[in-house]
Formats: C-alpha cells, structure tokens, sequence
C-alpha cells in the first residue's frame, strides 16, 4: 500500500545500527589531537543526543574554556578520526536486524525517507555506507546533529528540505519519526510530529511508552510490523 505524502526520518544508532561505540572513539582522538590529552575525565551521556550538544559538553567539562569557539575545529578532527576508524566500524559494528528490509519496503511504498539523528552528517553517512543502508534514504534533505544543539529544532530542517524538494508540506503527522530514546520522542511531540518507538537501545519498551511514542516495536526484524506501525500513526499530506 503506497504511502505518498508520508516523510519518516530514521534514527541512526541503536534503531538502524550498532556502530560498536566508534563515535565515542572519535570524539576522543579528536580532542587528543587539538588538546594533547586525553578527553576521558568524563565523556558525556550521548544516547539520544546531538553531536553537537555533546561535543559542548566534552569541551567544556575537560577544561576547555569557550567550547564554542573550537566546535568547528573538533567536528573536522572528529570526522577525520572516524574515517581512519572505518576498519573498526566495519568489523566492530552491524547494522541492526531487520533494518536493511524496512529500508527497502518502505522505499517500495513512495514514502519519503530519510535520517534525522544526533550524528554530524559524514558520521551518519558511513554508517549508512558501510552498512549497505543507503539505497533507499534520500540523504540531502536528513537533519543531523551538528545543525543544532537541541533535536527538536532538526524536525523543521528536514520538513523544510523535504518540502523543497517534493513539493508538499509534510506538517503535523505526516512527518513520522522512528527512534530508540525518549529523546527522539520528545522531538516528535515537540513538533507535532508521529513517532515509533523502537526498544533496540538502553531504553526499554515501556519507557518508550510512557514518554509518549505512539506506538512501539520491540525491533525491527518483522518487516510487516513495521510497516503497520508507521502506517498507524501517519497521517500523510496532500499535494499542495
């Protein structure tokens, strides 16, 4: 059954895959290589976080005085640390089960998919490059964590990306948000938007429940199931 009119924005680590901690491994080379020490004294909570909130905190609780003022030099560091950490996400990482064959039936019913996590983008996107997970996302129009500190704010962004490129306002609950925290359910709720929940993180599924998602999945490996469940909470838009 096509979903025309229907945006999903996929969550990318523990609802798509598991990338065996190589961010928080980057994260560190990154802040060795600009600091000379090591940033290990206290790495903040990144579950359901952006980069970029992340990143402030890293700076700012290892001593670094103005955290903002070296954003931009950390996230080049980053990125240059998890491409030489590739090999590691290749074989220490996996994409989560089911993951690829939701990608592919939900390409085959003319929804508009794409990503909206806290990763910088070039993370993101070897994610989705090493895992085979590419194909059916249309990665221009995702949101990524760098763009802002506070996840909600990226809902807009691919909303308004989406909007540009096909034409039709996808607002309310034709927008419908796949993720594994309470966090990605706060976003969708702060933005009106639709949100599964997918217990395939730290959080169980009733906790996904009691912050609000709209429906819940113990994971992704039933590929019907998950199609029914984004199916139950979208409501998708005309052509404007």
């Amino acid at each position: 059954m096509a979903m025309t009119g229907v945006l999903v924005l996929w969550d990318v680590d523990h609802t798509l895959v598991d990338a065996g901690g190589v961010g928080a491994r980057a994260f560190r080379a990154a802040f060795r290589q600009l600091f000379g020490r090591d940033g290990t004294a206290h790495l903040p909570p990144m579950a359901g976080r952006t980069d970029r909130a992340i990143a402030i905190d890293l700076l700012g609780t290892n001593g670094v005085p103005d955290p903002h003022r070296y954003l931009e030099d950390f996230r080049l560091a980053a990125e240059q640390a998890l491409t030489e950490l590739e090999g590691v996400l290749r074989t220490e990482g996996r994409a989560l089960p089911g993951a690829s064959a939701a990608l592919a039936a939900l390409g085959g019913t003319a929804a508009v998919q794409t990503l909206l996590t806290g990763n910088i983008r070039a993370f993101a996107e070897a994610k989705m490059r090493v895992f085979g997970l590419a194909e059916h996302l249309d990665l221009d129009i995702g949101a990524y964590g760098w763009a802002h500190a506070v996840r909600a704010r990226l809902v807009d962004m691919a909303r308004s990306a989406a909007r540009v490129r096909h034409e039709r306002e996808f607002a309310g609950r034709a927008t419908v948000l796949v993720g594994d925290t309470p966090r990605d359910v706060e976003a969708a709720l702060a933005t009106g938007a639709a949100v599964v929940g997918v217990a395939t993180g730290m959080y169980r599924a009733v906790e996904l429940r009691e912050a609000g998602a709209h429906t819940v999945l113990e994971d992704l490996a039933d590929t019907d199931a998950v199609l029914a469940a984004i199916r139950s909470v979208a409501t998708p838009s005309r052509k404007t």
